[in-house]
């Protein structure tokens, strides 16, 4: 019987709303799980762009390129990625502190978005810093 079902027939007691909740929360869980089993890396990895790309697409004006050229440059060299060497992408939360062993450290967000330069942004003289229109970037991922 769905637990929606059960609800509507009784007024249930502290203990079958824990019950009920811990039933759906197990549902949501291996639907997650299921859903994350039939993703391949590649779907994966098409997803995280996407992410990446929209990310920037929903940023204010003049903020998209301050970002794209600090993605840009991270895609492209080795600093460590600190607030100090890409302010921008901590700001945004391209780049996140995590504890490691006591410590924070600075990484990406994703392991992706080192590789974002190559099929998210276009460089040009006229216009610096811009996205790939979504139809060329869906190309790119390809």
């Amino acid at each position: 019987m769905h637990p929606s079902k059960i609800l509507n027939d009784v007024q249930p007691d502290l203990q079958t709303i824990d019950e009920l909740t811990e039933i759906i929360a197990l549902q949501t869980l291996i639907s997650e799980v299921e859903r994350r089993e039939v993703t391949t890396p590649q779907q994966r990895y098409e997803q995280v762009m996407e992410n990446i790309w929209e990310k920037v697409d929903q940023l204010p004006a003049g903020q998209d390129k301050v970002v794209l050229s600090q993605i840009w440059e991270y895609g492209k060299t080795t600093p460590l990625p600190t607030p100090t060497n890409f302010p921008a992408l901590a700001t945004h939360g391209f780049i996140v502190e995590e504890l490691v062993s006591g410590q924070p450290v600075w990484k990406a967000s994703t392991p992706y978005l080192k590789d974002f330069w190559r099929v998210g942004i276009h460089v040009s003289h006229a216009h610096g810093f811009t996205l790939q229109p979504y139809s060329v970037f869906q190309a790119n991922l390809k």
